[in-house]
């Protein structure tokens, strides 16, 4: 019996901690701001490493940074001329990606919020 729980929990926690691998998308709001940003990932998970690409749709893409998953929380970077952005989401289940993002540049320094959802492939 103990060793059926064993099993039943470990395959629960493997379903939550799901593979990100493949294509996102969502919208980004700067506090304080009046409109959504669109936003298009391409995300390839490689155990808690995080590579791939993502930008305000598929023919501007630039490359994670620094990507990281610990648990739910995932973690990563990009680079766009003068802006870093450094995101902190967390996957809420159903296919969603929430979370923080702050903006820097220089002399300029921004928060927003994020939310990405699972792509449908075609």
């Amino acid at each position: 019996m103990k060793k059926e729980m064993a099993v039943v929990l470990l395959l629960a926690v493997s379903a939550m901690a799901g593979d990100l691998t493949g294509k996102w998308s969502g919208v980004f709001k700067v506090d304080g701001g009046d409109h959504n940003v669109p936003q298009l990932f391409l995300l390839k998970q490689q155990g808690k490493t995080l590579t791939g690409s993502g930008g305000p749709d598929a023919a501007e893409q630039y490359p994670i940074e620094n990507g990281r998953i610990d648990g739910n929380e995932i973690r990563f970077e990009l680079t766009t001329g003068e802006w870093k952005f450094a995101y902190h989401l967390k996957e809420t289940g159903a296919g969603e990606l929430k979370g923080d993002l702050k903006l820097e540049s220089v002399g300029d320094s921004r928060t927003a919020k994020v939310s990405l959802a699972r792509a449908k492939t075609d």
